[in-house]
């Protein structure tokens, strides 16, 4: 009998990766233009992935802020933030 893994949804990594975020962004000055912060997500086999950037007319202009990565099996969560320290 295989018994499989009961992996994160989307919806439940995305609750994880919103507050790891928060935590992580206290220690940083604040973007610029924040009206157009934006969160973008994707997910994998293993992770989903969390971008938290600020658009801007074309996507190639987009500025990634922070990204979480969350793991689909733990819950374990990694966050790489793209600002100056505060």
């Amino acid at each position: 009998m295989v018994i499989k893994e009961k992996l994160l949804s989307l919806a439940e990594m995305e609750s994880i990766a919103k507050q790891a975020t928060f935590e992580a962004l206290k220690s940083f000055k604040p973007p610029r233009n924040r009206e157009n912060l934006t969160l973008g997500s994707g997910i994998t086999d293993e992770e989903g992935i969390f971008e938290l950037y600020l658009a801007g007319e074309m996507p190639k202009d987009a500025e990634v802020v922070s990204r979480a990565t969350v793991n689909r099996l733990t819950g374990a969560v990694k966050v790489d933030v793209f600002l100056p320290p505060a």
